[in-house]
């Protein structure tokens, strides 16, 4: 099997937690520990596609603000674990689904060139369903409030 199907398979596997946990958390009668462990997995998710590009990043000389962006690989998944101890699961989401896309435009920039096409498109796929299931875990939370 080439890498870009094999990627590509496990990329969509990956999905599997974000939508089941969003699932149960609908049939649970949402229960607030069903998004704790969802958010638990974003964290990881965050990390591995930090840690990836962090290698990337360090393998390149031909990137602008390689500091920046390094700084970037590090702080965006301990800033989400950090977040956990300290904010309601609102603030939680919110965030999640703004670092998910900061690390697809951190994507963008350190994977451009014309053979990584293919990663890029799916990159903004994934993080394009995992966002989805974000929004409809915050829209769930705020909406079960005012039931």
């Amino acid at each position: 099997m080439d890498k870009k199907k094999l990627a590509t398979i496990l990329g969509y596997l990956g999905l599997i937690p974000f939508f089941s946990l969003t699932l149960i958390f609908f049939i649970s009668n949402f229960n607030n520990y069903v998004i704790d462990v969802y958010l638990f997995y974003g964290n990881i998710i965050l990390a591995f596609i930090c840690g990836s590009q962090w290698s990337k990043i360090l393998n390149s000389n031909i990137l602008d603000n390689r500091s920046l962006l390094l700084t970037l690989s590090v702080c965006i998944p301990v800033f989400s674990f950090i977040l956990d101890f300290f904010s309601n699961q609102d603030i939680k989401i919110a965030i999640h689904i703004i670092l998910f896309f900061v690390i697809n435009l951190i994507d963008k920039k350190i994977f451009f060139e014309p053979n990584n096409l293919w990663y890029l498109s799916l990159r903004k796929r994934l993080t394009f369903l995992v966002i989805l299931t974000l929004v409809i875990n915050l829209f769930a939370i705020n909406s079960y409030r005012f039931l």
